[in-house]
């Protein structure tokens, strides 16, 4: 399926792009309707309401209907209808609405506008626009045409993203990283380390096994090398690794990490409870990050983890915000 996908995507025509770039290349892109304001609705159906502003039915099932066809041309021979419900596209698409509409409330009561200069420029430098390297007023009307769009609702949709763009980056704005952090992150993902560790599948007998181990390890000050061949257990030894490599199951990779973290070279950790093992680690030695190393990369570096500091906070602000907002849900989503 994913090849088909792959060779689907290539041959997307520039109008679907248009619809995927409308409406996948973020969640908070709103399709194509006008909404209307708070309290109104003319006793038209609603497919949910946010703050007391109704998103309407037909805007729903509008944004829905586009979004499946994008991907049922991306997936071309493959797609099948139940696919839109194992993707879970109509919450996705509500969802998608919803945060919008609750963005653009939030712009407004910080007072953020977008000005038709701002809007007018945002098309007219759009490539999927251009002609010849100008803005082709016939391509815009053509395109909007081929994919059912007016002016009016592409253009509403431009300024709802321009406004969540100002208002992303208003609440980004606090995002810092020091240098302490920076340097102490790099030698976390960078710092190789060599760690030899036996694991049982989790159960309390596996637990209270390599507990009495440890016990022995620190009462009697037993090597490692002849703890492990007095227990009778085989340990693993693999190449040195980063922080976060792929060494044991997914499912139980952050404890393990975590505890070779918190090893100095020598020490054997607590037993490590985590997912679906226990483990016992010996921390062999650390392959040190060189300063040297860390200022080669260090622009790069700081601009990529205050990238990442952005997202988290931009993240946990929309989660706080829709956790607080008043949403009644009327569309049957089955």
């Amino acid at each position: 399926m994913l090849s088909a996908m792959r060779k689907n995507m290539k041959s997307l025509s520039i109008t679907l792009w248009l619809v995927i770039a409308s409406f996948i290349a973020t969640i908070f892109l709103v399709w194509g309707m006008q909404s209307a304001g708070p309290g109104t609705g003319g006793g038209l159906a609603v497919a949910a309401t946010v703050n007391g502003e109704p998103i309407p039915q037909l805007e729903f099932q509008q944004a829905y209907s586009q979004q499946r066809e994008a991907l049922r041309q991306i997936y071309g021979d493959q797609w099948k209808e139940d696919l839109a419900v194992t993707l879970g596209i109509r919450q996705q698409v509500l969802d998608s609405l919803i945060t919008a509409r609750l963005l653009v409330q939030e712009a407004k009561r910080f007072g953020l506008t977008v000005s038709r200069e701002e809007l007018a420029a945002a098309i007219t430098q759009d490539p999927q626009f251009a002609q010849d390297g100008k803005f082709s007023p016939e391509r815009y009307r053509r395109l909007l045409d081929a994919n059912r769009l007016t002016p009016e609702r592409y253009e509403e949709t431009i300024r709802r993203n321009r406004l969540r763009q100002k208002l992303a980056a208003l609440i980004q704005a606090s995002a810092k990283v020091s240098e302490t952090e920076g340097w102490q992150t790099f030698r976390a993902a960078k710092e190789k380390v060599r760690v030899a560790y036996v694991s049982l599948p989790r159960s309390e007998e596996s637990k209270t096994r390599l507990e009495n181990l440890r016990a022995r390890a620190g009462q009697q000050k037993t090597p490692w090398k002849k703890l492990m061949q007095n227990s009778g257990l085989k340990p693993e030894q693999p190449k040195p690794f980063v922080f976060g490599a792929a060494v044991v199951d997914p499912r139980d990779s952050q404890g393990f990490h975590l505890a070779i973290l918190r090893l100095k070279e020598g020490e054997i950790s607590p037993v490590v409870e985590e997912g679906t093992s226990y483990f016992l680690i010996h921390l062999l030695d650390r392959e040190d990050v060189t300063r040297e190393a860390y200022e080669k990369e260090r622009d790069t570096w700081m601009e990529q983890l205050l990238a990442e500091k952005r997202q988290r906070i931009w993240a946990i602000w929309v989660q706080e915000l829709k956790r607080r907002a008043e949403i009644e849900i009327t569309q049957e989503l089955a």
